[in-house]
């Protein structure tokens, strides 16, 4: 069989599925996300992530389902703008991460949705290049269109293209068989894998909910230390003018709708060496509905007293200690329709010496007057599954029956073009020659020569001649039936396409006028085939036709013989050549 060439009907539909599969498979690699890709290109500015990245080096990430510790990733951080750093952490729902050239950790943490990408590809000092010619833009189109009207001022090469066979009404029914052949096969690809994958898909969402205390304590005092005739919230407490101290707190569960636990409140003594002791100031009470109020008395002769005996029975002395108040609330309540069960346990901590009790951190969300909490429950809720096909998206469901749908009418589409097309490939030997050989063809009348001539039983037979001897088959249009004829070294081989087998090819064509042909094309002609050893080329070089070269070796006998000579020289260099080899 003959090698099919570039240029037959299933070498250009091949290149060119290959180019368009090509193609895509840049757009999903490296399509923006602004363009409805998932890569996202970074100009490295700063020195937080050398020695691996250095300033204008060029990043290029990739929008992944999920990200793990180790990863370099990309966030948005609210003030700063966009930021590439490593992930070092997880804290709750949120990533911890740190450059790895700080000393300090990225203070804003970034919840999941909030991450843009993962490090894919790193090319260095190519954004300082980009950059350069995003700012020189006028520049680079300067260039272009002068380089534009300076070749468009060169001279055109005319150079004559051999004659081709004219398309036939054949070849566009069979590219439409082969583009209905390759959508019903993507069609039936994408459906398939739709049934592969479920039609719904369960999807998590988080409901947030909000917890919040407020402490306020009061202490009998002689009037004329404060204002009133107690320290209120707030104000130091001092031993020798107060001997108790009230504490108050108030609970107050939000965005629920219905709820109950218990309430209890205690207190915490302890040092900076790890000393503690606990003391309960309310027990545990259970409420109802979302607000709750606990309160407790604190002795501070019997909180002085306590610390009197630790430091006598243990020969130290602090500087200060530390009065933690702790309510405990254990809540349970519905959030649109969602039971939610959680604790509370903030702390109210007050500093205290051998002479006064002061507040530490007042406003502090977690150790302060006002703490305040947040959590989550999780509602699920079922969606229709999607499938993304590059840039885009399907419903499981509409990819299953437009798929199915689709690849069923391309099907039957390229059978309905198909079949009568195969019923004339059955009987119709030009077609198929045309299809295997048509690289090596070419149509018109042959010239007029007085040459002996050989029959050949196969057009394989034919092919194989003319891709040995470098020359083109002549596809005589003028002949009934019609001939196909190598003319090589005096001798005209015929492959006829004859409806009785028995009978002989018989080449007679008509005359044909001589066209003004360049001058100096014999020299030309004879040096690239000398060179190459092939017709066609030696053809293009000389900018004529191959018909016109035959018909000049059949009547100029000079310039015959300087074509055997040219062919044999090319031979026999070959020849030396593989010796040498």
């Amino acid at each position: 069989m003959v090698r099919v060439g570039g240029r037959t009907l299933i070498g250009r539909w091949v290149g060119g599925l290959v180019i368009m599969l090509g193609l895509a498979m840049i757009w999903w690699l490296f399509a923006p996300s602004s363009l409805g890709g998932v890569a996202r290109f970074v100009v490295i500015n700063g020195n937080s992530m050398a020695p691996l990245y250095q300033r204008g080096d060029l990043v290029i990430t990739r929008a992944a389902d999920d990200y793990a510790i180790g990863d370099i990733v990309t966030y948005r951080h609210p003030e700063i703008g966009l930021v590439i750093h490593r992930i070092i952490g997880q804290n709750g729902d949120r990533w911890r991460l740190k450059g790895d050239h700080n000393d300090f950790v990225d203070p804003y943490e970034p919840l999941p949705q909030e991450i843009e990408g993962r490090a894919w590809l790193h090319i260095p000092r190519l954004g300082s290049i980009l950059a350069l010619a995003r700012q020189y833009w006028w520049l680079a189109i300067a260039i272009l269109v002068g380089g534009g009207m300076v070749m468009a001022q060169q001279p055109a090469t005319r150079r004559q293209r051999r004659p081709t066979s004219v398309v036939q009404p054949v070849e566009f029914a069979m590219a439409a068989v082969s583009l209905c052949a390759i959508g019903a096969l993507v069609a039936g690809i994408l459906a398939g894998y739709a049934f592969l994958q479920p039609a719904s898909r369960t999807m998590a969402e988080p409901v947030t909910y909000r917890q919040q205390g407020a402490f306020s304590y009061l202490a009998d005092a002689p009037p004329g230390i404060y204002d009133t005739t107690q320290a209120q919230t707030g104000d130091p407490v001092y031993f020798q003018l107060s001997s108790t101290l009230a504490v108050t707190f108030r609970y107050e569960l939000l965005d629920a709708t219905t709820a109950r636990g218990t309430i209890a409140l205690n207190a915490e003594v302890s040092a900076a060496n790890g000393w503690r002791r606990r003391l309960a100031l309310a027990p545990e009470q259970p409420f109802q509905g979302t607000e709750a109020t606990v309160q407790g008395v604190i002795n501070l002769n019997n909180l002085r007293a306590l610390i009197t005996q630790l430091e006598q029975q243990t020969g130290l002395s602090n500087q200060y200690y530390l009065l933690a108040i702790i309510p405990q609330v254990v809540v349970s309540g519905e959030l649109n329709g969602l039971a939610l069960s959680d604790t509370f346990a903030p702390q109210l901590l007050f500093r205290f010496d051998k002479a006064q009790l002061t507040l530490v951190n007042p406003n502090d969300d977690r150790q302060g007057l006002n703490p305040r909490a947040e959590g989550q429950v999780t509602q699920t809720r079922i969606e229709p599954a999607r499938l993304s096909v590059f840039m885009l998206s399907f419903d499981v469901q509409a990819a299953r029956l437009w798929g199915t749908l689709v690849a069923g009418v391309l099907a039957i589409a390229a059978i309905a073009i198909g079949w009568p097309l195969w019923r004339r490939w059955q009987r119709d030997e030009t077609m198929r020659i045309q299809f295997w050989y048509g690289n090596l063809i070419i149509t018109g009348i042959a010239p007029r020569v007085d040459l002996p001539q050989i029959a050949v039983a196969t057009m394989a037979d034919l092919a194989r001649l003319a891709q040995r001897c470098g020359g083109l088959i002549i596809r005589d249009t003028s002949s009934v039936p019609e001939q196909y004829l190598l003319i090589d070294e005096g001798t005209i081989y015929v492959y006829q396409t004859a409806a009785d087998p028995g009978a002989q090819p018989s080449f007679t064509p008509p005359p044909v006028e001589r066209q003004l042909l360049p001058a100096g094309w014999h020299d030309r002609f004879i040096a690239v085939l000398r060179e190459t050893g092939r017709v066609s080329e030696a053809c293009q070089a000389a900018s004529i036709d191959p018909l016109t070269a035959y018909r000049e070796r059949s009547q100029n006998p000079a310039f015959a013989q300087a074509w055997r000579e040219a062919r044999e020289q090319h031979w026999a260099g070959a020849a030396n050549q593989r010796g040498e080899a």
